[in-house]
């Protein structure tokens, strides 16, 4: 989500007046996998996440941060399938879901990111920070401010760098809204987040939070990309759908791969827009997998 995006969600989500449409897009998209544990930080943030319960041994923990305004549920099924492989795994909640809330009143996201980073200090031993859409952002920039308890960062529909093109940037925006009928609503979730002939779950067409929206649009516009850009200098697993209209690969994968040769592995999966998860969760799994024995074989 480019800084122009965050002020387009700004503007929808600070309108006012809205009349409310028969569906809510706002509404809960569905309950999180996993046990509640709930923190209050030092700094006054309250951190909310699901634990999935214990690994083996020597794995490090997954700690998952979900897309702009969306809930950790849209993880479920990648957080219980890296769990049967034996990875701890929490899912975060962004701040003004499901009681969260952020350490400052207007955060950057690099306030987030320190947010975040408390919760990362908890854990015991690495972790790997899994971020999805604008979770790719604070996944990166709490890499950065954890560079010393980050082994390596999964990127999903990753972008951040280059402006949105204008009818995709609609899309998102028009995601949100919940003054549109639904038939609207879910053409643009189909436009911004799904490659055509994908099926939309109904949870995908809930879960869009505009206080959190606003939130992390403001958060955007008061962070420099170069601040949290290199992920702390951590490995770098990068998971796009060729069909992403949000982020296309031109102005993401290929970006990232160039500007950090060896340090990218890099996967394209065909049939995937930037919704990704509920579109080829069995291509994203066995890419994060396979990636993460690559990143410590001997589980050490």
């Amino acid at each position: 989500m480019s800084k122009l995006v965050a002020a387009c969600l700004m503007a929808i989500c600070l309108g006012g007046g809205l009349a409310m449409a028969e569906h809510d897009p706002n509404a809960e998209a569905r309950p999180t996998v996993g046990t509640r544990h709930d923190m209050t930080a030092s700094n006054g943030a309250v951190l909310v996440w699901y634990d999935l319960g214990a690994g083996a041994p020597g794995k490090p923990r997954l700690i998952m941060f979900p897309s702009a305004g969306r809930e950790a549920s849209d993880f479920n099924e990648l957080a219980l399938t890296l769990h049967e492989a034996g990875y701890p795994v929490w899912l975060v909640q962004h701040a003004e879901i499901d009681g969260a809330k952020a350490g400052q009143p207007a955060p950057s996201l690099m306030d987030l990111a320190r947010d975040a980073a408390q919760l990362v200090e908890t854990s015991e031993g690495e972790t790997v920070l899994v971020g999805h859409a604008f979770g790719n952002r604070l996944a990166r920039a709490t890499a950065t401010v954890k560079p010393d308890k980050t082994a390596g960062v999964v990127l999903l529909a990753a972008g951040g760098l280059r402006p949105i093109e204008d009818k995709a940037r609609k899309a998102l925006n028009d995601s949100f809204r919940p003054d549109l009928p639904a038939e609207e609503q879910k053409a643009a979730v189909r436009y911004g987040f799904f490659a055509e002939g994908s099926e939309i779950p109904d949870y995908w067409l809930r879960g869009w939070h505009i206080a959190t929206g606003q939130l992390q649009g403001g958060a955007v516009q008061k962070t420099e990309t170069s601040e949290w850009w290199t992920a702390g200098g951590a490995p770098l697993l990068v998971v796009t759908g060729l069909q992403d209209a949000i982020a296309p690969p031109e102005d993401t994968i290929d970006v990232l791969e160039k500007a950090f040769p060896g340090r990218v592995t890099a996967v394209r999966i065909e049939g995937a827009g930037h919704a990704l998860l509920p579109e080829k969760p069995d291509e994203i799994a066995t890419a994060v997998l396979d990636w993460l024995e690559k990143l410590d074989p001997a589980g050490e």
